[in-house]
């Protein structure tokens, strides 16, 4: 990377990171596709970190790799007759080039952070391996299936209902910290 070293890249990634699932996320309206393609994001932009230039805007560069991410996906999909509406994407994608956030967004991220992590704490340590061979280490569905002599199906059906527990606990913490501030 010109003029950085890979630390700030990574802190530069890991801060962009929620924006950029949702992005996905408003791009594909499916969260367990986002976080599939968003996890394939971040190792290209990983993988590409060259082209970045500090200085410029991470999260416009970060978004137009995202949503090549996403046409990729897209092709794909359209390959096995599912169909992508690229004009509205490119719509949503116009919408995220508002300018850089405020701080209220900031702490609203960092509060969904520290929510994320005390939620991962009150899984269990099965769940969390599970979740963490998953999303932090790109295990695919058919790997882990056999990892834990599981269907593809049945796998899927326990990630959603861990992501939707987490999704509710999140909610849960965040709520109360918007009632307890506001």
């Amino acid at each position: 990377m010109p003029d950085g070293s890979e630390d700030e890249f990574a802190e530069l990634l890991a801060k962009e990171r929620l924006r950029l699932w949702s992005f996905i996320l408003a791009l594909v309206g499916d969260r367990a596709l986002a976080e599939d393609i968003c996890q394939s994001t971040c190792l290209e932009i990983w993988r590409i970190r060259e082209t970045f230039h500090p200085g410029t805007n991470f999260g416009a560069w970060s978004r137009t790799v995202a949503k090549y991410q996403v046409l990729r996906h897209g092709r794909k999909a359209a390959r096995e007759k599912a169909l992508f509406v690229t004009e509205a994407m490119e719509k949503i994608a116009e919408s995220y080039e508002a300018p850089s956030r405020d701080g209220e967004e900031e702490r609203h991220e960092e509060e969904v952070r520290k929510a994320l992590d005390s939620c991962l704490q009150e899984l269990g340590p099965g769940e969390q391996a599970l979740l963490q061979r998953r999303y932090a280490d790109g295990a695919s569905i058919k790997a882990l299936s056999g990892e834990i002599s599981s269907t593809e199906g049945g796998l899927k059906m326990k990630l959603l209902r861990l992501r939707q527990r987490l999704a509710a606990c999140i909610r849960s913490k965040t709520t109360t910290e918007a009632e307890l501030h506001g």
